[in-house]
């Protein structure tokens, strides 16, 4: 029973770093966090920041911890990757908040015209969609989707094997599989700094 819960322990807290997600990735909150919030009936938007920023903290901590008691030698590495996603996944946040009042204020004043009777609905709906393409280019360009597809793979076999090693307890096997994970991080936080430099174009 007690391997047992460590063992979950060791998922809930890593989930953010080992799985990669879409909407997800450019919040603090894991979909296992989100979920929970929702089952509380908590949907004040301030009550979740904190909550992710909470659990935010309790990651960074259980990994650095992990990283001093079995790879002592990449614990400044692994700080450093760790505060760099939070500084990614933080302007990520800012530039979806900045896009999305982007839409809103373009919506506005289509929908503004179709008043004054300058354009129809449907001329509208074009413009926006028009306008929305301009802004966000080719979304999924050839081949990205199936480099996601298995970067995501080996996301999943090393937070397995991640998951196998805490429940085991066998320090050699957290010592392997640290580093992958802390590799895994990096590869992370390349993509979101990727995609933050594609928002502010």
């Amino acid at each position: 029973m007690k391997q047992w819960k460590k063992s979950m322990m060791a998922t809930a807290l890593v989930m953010g770093l080992a799985i990669p997600g879409g909407v997800s990735a450019a919040d603090h909150t894991s979909p296992a966090e989100s979920s929970a919030l929702h089952n509380r009936g908590d949907h004040d938007g301030h009550v979740k920041k904190r909550f992710g920023m909470y659990m935010g903290a309790h990651q960074r901590m259980y990994m650095t911890l992990l990283a001093e008691k079995y790879t002592p030698g990449s614990v400044n590495e692994w700080q450093s990757v760790l505060k760099e996603r939070e500084r990614l996944l933080e302007q990520l946040r800012a530039a979806r908040e900045t896009a999305s009042e982007e839409k809103s204020q373009m919506r506005a004043k289509l929908r503004e015209q179709v008043n004054k009777g300058e354009i129809t609905s449907e001329q509208m709906e074009q413009k926006y969609k028009e306008w929305k393409e301009q802004r966000l280019g080719e979304q999924d360009p050839a081949g990205e989707k199936e480099d996601r597809q298995a970067q995501m793979e080996k996301f999943r076999q090393t937070h397995e094997e991640f998951d196998a090693a805490i429940e085991s307890g066998d320090a050699q096997k957290i010592k392997a599989v640290l580093p992958k994970l802390l590799e895994q991080m990096k590869a992370k936080n390349e993509r979101l700094a990727k995609k933050l430099a594609e928002k502010k174009k």
